[in-house]
């Protein structure tokens, strides 16, 4: 925005030069003459300073969810990253989608490092890569939908880049990680 700023002032400059030089030369009326000429130096600059400006306010007003919500047909997901990468997905989130997921305290069981409580979801968090490997055993087409969605949007990603910042930190995903096939074919 900076640019976009000094161009503006460079221009109202110059145009202040010719509107000076025109008005010592032909009086007011050269004054007259020159205003046409600050619409067609200021016009570019001024229409991208207000695209500028538009983009810096999405950014900030979206700032404290950036990243955190990803949409699955039609209905939004809770997606929390950590410091290490790793993506956990909002159980009231899922539930939405799939009614028929069994309670916080048995996928707990299922999954002893796979779910924690978060409070900036407002609730419980299933590792995707835990939540991947439930939806492995499911065989509707909602939870297949789900599961493949899962995969390419939000466990793949993380994996990716993980990969690439050298992090190779076992998924919580409990016992028989079945999962662990399809970071490795990744990369």
């Amino acid at each position: 925005m900076g640019h976009i700023l000094a161009v503006i002032v460079l221009r109202v400059l110059a145009g202040c030069a010719v509107a000076a030089l025109f008005w010592y030369l032909l009086g007011a009326f050269g004054l007259a003459m020159s205003a046409p000429l600050f619409g067609a130096l200021l016009a570019r600059p001024l229409i991208e300073l207000l695209a500028e400006l538009r983009a810096s306010t999405r950014a900030l007003a979206y700032a404290d969810v950036k990243g955190q919500y990803f949409e699955h047909r039609g209905m939004r997901l809770r997606v929390v990253e950590d410091e290490r990468h790793h993506r956990w997905v909002s159980l009231n989130g899922v539930r939405r989608i799939m009614p028929g997921l069994p309670r916080d305290e048995v996928l707990r069981r299922q999954f002893p490092d796979g779910v924690r409580e978060q409070p900036a979801t407002g609730g419980a968090v299933i590792h995707a890569d835990a939540l991947l490997l439930y939806l492995e055993k499911a065989n509707d087409v909602g939870s297949l939908k789900l599961r493949n969605w899962l995969a390419r949007e939000v466990v793949r990603p993380a994996a990716t880049i993980r990969a690439r910042l050298g992090i190779h930190d076992p998924v919580p995903t409990g016992p028989g990680a079945a999962t662990q096939s399809l970071h490795e074919k990744d990369r």
